[in-house]
């Protein structure tokens, strides 16, 4: 496909319609045609599909549909691998019980998709959704700054506000070469603060060129999990960026394993 598209997968389930609406915005921002995926063990037309969902069928209205056979996790990313899409967007699972992370589908494609992916939790259902305030969450290393561009220009595209929130744990102390040293001072922000924002808008410029878009920077202290999941309500985000290296088996992504099954918004995981 010449023209960008954001890959939306459904499994025929009203759960997974969930994904929609964000993928609608999101398309609408990044100027790419939501191009909606039906994978199924047999096959199901797009008439049949909309049968099966009754009224919830409408949020599908205006879009068409590509109907494959197989295994789901299988199907999708080799329409990605055919079509290269800017996002795939997803519903995290189909359940409808709250607090699970992940579905076993949602979990390859995170993990073997080539694009970031978004992840929309399914209780939020197919309501409409805007994009106003994306939060990325920083540890001051440079592999998390691979989260910074795309949040970034996502967030200028969008005329949506930016909040990088850094969150200090002694616990959790990077040795990763070239990271933005926590200051001592944690809590007197009067000291250092000041100085680690300066350096951290710097490092932010020569990432991605700052243009129009609004920064906002809030540091916190405390588990760092506890603080984003804290602080996203707060701020009434609508979308986290979350850099992963890759790695998921314990102990490694314990903050994103956190953040995917408590978030009320979806996340953006963005492969460094």
């Amino acid at each position: 496909m010449s023209e960008p598209v954001i890959l939306v997968p459904l499994d025929g389930s009203k759960q997974a319609l969930a994904a929609l609406p964000v993928a609608k915005a999101l398309g609408e921002t990044e100027r790419a045609a939501p191009h909606i995926l039906h994978v199924g063990e047999h096959e199901l037309t797009a008439d049949e599909l909309r049968s099966r969902l009754g009224r919830e069928a409408s949020v599908l209205d205006g879009f068409s549909i590509d109907a494959r056979v197989g295994t789901p996790a299988v199907e999708i990313l080799k329409v990605a691998g055919e079509i290269k899409p800017r996002l795939i967007v997803m519903c995290k699972h189909s359940g409808t019980e709250r607090g699970k992370m992940l579905g076993r589908t949602a979990m390859k494609v995170l993990h073997d998709a080539s694009c970031p992916v978004v992840l929309v939790p399914p209780e939020r259902g197919a309501t409409p959704w805007h994009l106003q305030h994306v939060m990325v969450p920083h540890d001051g290393t440079p592999s998390t700054s691979a989260a910074l561009q795309p949040a970034a220009e996502l967030a200028e595209r969008g005329r949506a506000e930016l909040l990088v929130v850094h969150v200090t744990d002694s616990k959790a102390a990077s040795a990763e070469p070239g990271s933005l040293t926590t200051p001592r001072y944690v809590d007197q922000p009067q000291h250092e603060w000041a100085a680690w924002t300066s350096e951290f808008v710097n490092r932010l410029a020569c990432v991605c060129p700052l243009g129009h878009l609004h920064v906002r920077i809030i540091l916190a202290h405390g588990d760092i999990a506890a603080e984003i999941l804290r602080l996203s309500e707060k701020q009434s985000t609508d979308l986290i960026v979350l850099a992963w290296r890759g790695i998921w088996e314990p102990p490694r992504a314990a903050t994103m394993k956190a953040i995917l099954r408590e978030a009320h918004c979806p996340i953006m995981v963005v492969r460094t």
